[in-house]
This record gives C-alpha cells, structure tokens and sequence, in this order.
C-alpha cells in the first residue's frame, strides 16, 4: 500500500465524529493532518490529538483535505487517542 504522508494542511476543526461500521468501514472527520497509512495502521491528527486505527487491510478510500473527512476500509481492531501533538521544545522543557 502506498504511504500517505503530511497530505492535509495544518487545519483546525472545533468537533469530531467517528462512526464504524462492523468494524470494517470508518468515517471520520475533523482530520487536521495524515502522518502515515499502511496495510496495518493509519495516524492521524485530529483536533491536535493523535490518533492511531490498527487492524488489517487498512486502507484510505476517500479523502477531502478541505472538510478533513476521511473514509477508510478494512479489519479495524483498536483506536487509540494519545497525548496533544505538542513541539519538541515544550516537551523538552516540560
């Protein structure tokens, strides 16, 4: 599967929604940014939050950069939200 690297600009969107579908179809929204997708995870940014889907066969099916949807298929099996996406330099003098 090829990478999808840094393709939404730095957004900012005030709500978000996940909904999955049998765990095979996600539609997300509020997306500021895609670090990285492959066949077993995609990371996202999301309201300045990252976000992590792992499972198997992943794939985006759709993207719109203006909105921040995306659409993805594939065995989902863990969403994981980490920590705010903060610079290097607050994290070094934290």
């Amino acid at each position: 599967m090829e990478n999808v690297t840094n393709i939404i600009n730095d957004k900012k969107f005030s709500t978000n929604k996940i909904m999955l579908d049998n765990r095979k179809k996600l539609v997300l929204n509020g997306v500021e940014k895609v670090l990285s997708s492959n066949d077993d995870s995609i990371s996202l940014v999301v309201s300045g939050t990252k976000l992590y889907l792992g499972g198997h066969n992943l794939h985006i099916e759709k993207l719109d950069v203006e909105s921040g949807l995306i659409e993805a298929e594939g065995d989902f099996e863990c969403i994981k939200f980490g920590g705010a996406n903060k610079s290097f330099l607050k994290r070094l003098f934290k």
